[in-house]
């Protein structure tokens, strides 16, 4: 990678092709989640220049700040999702006339073979945070609580306050049984 880019560089990237319909907006926004949770670890300056990074080693680091956050599986999935991100930018930026995102392709068939869940059914700790709606200048997280709970929080502003925090916080101890 020679040119330099940045963190910003990439997510803009990503908002740019889910909001443009160069690939499905869900992905794109799975991409940006891992992108913003894995470089989340990078100092300022790191941040400024991906070109440069390892990143194994950002991931490496990412696992072992992050390891009581996620399970070992989501874990996996954010490397995943962080080089694919990579890998299509650096195609992007190659050939943006060129570029294409491939995509699995479903069949009404294979729709109708899998089994209805129940509506009383758990959801999978798996939660895909891209199906949330994003708005511009905020970001979502999923937070592990306990063993197959995770609650997900969508549209935190970016500039969120202390106060505006802490408010939240009130809000969730609130939901709270004692």
């Amino acid at each position: 990678m020679a040119n330099p880019f940045t963190v910003d560089d990439l997510l803009d990237f990503l908002a740019h092709t889910g909001d443009r319909g160069l690939m499905p907006a869900s992905t794109a926004g799975a991409l940006a989640v891992a992108a913003r949770n894995v470089f989340g670890v990078l100092s300022a300056d790191e941040k400024e220049d991906l070109s440069n990074l390892d990143i194994d080693a950002v991931i490496k680091r990412f696992n072992n700040k992050r390891a009581r956050d996620f399970n070992p599986a989501s874990l996996k999935e954010y490397g995943r999702r962080v080089k694919r991100a990579l890998e299509l930018y650096l195609s992007w930026r190659e050939n943006p006339a060129d570029f294409n995102v491939k995509t699995r392709a479903t069949t009404s068939g294979r729709k109708n073979e899998k089994p209805q869940r129940s509506s009383v059914e758990p959801e999978s700790e798996e939660f895909d945070e891209s199906t949330l709606p994003a708005r511009a200048g905020s970001y979502h997280s999923s937070i592990p609580v306990r063993p197959g709970v995770v609650v997900t929080v969508a549209n935190i502003p970016n500039d969120l306050t202390k106060a505006e925090a802490d408010r939240l916080a009130n809000f969730v101890r609130m939901l709270a049984i004692d």
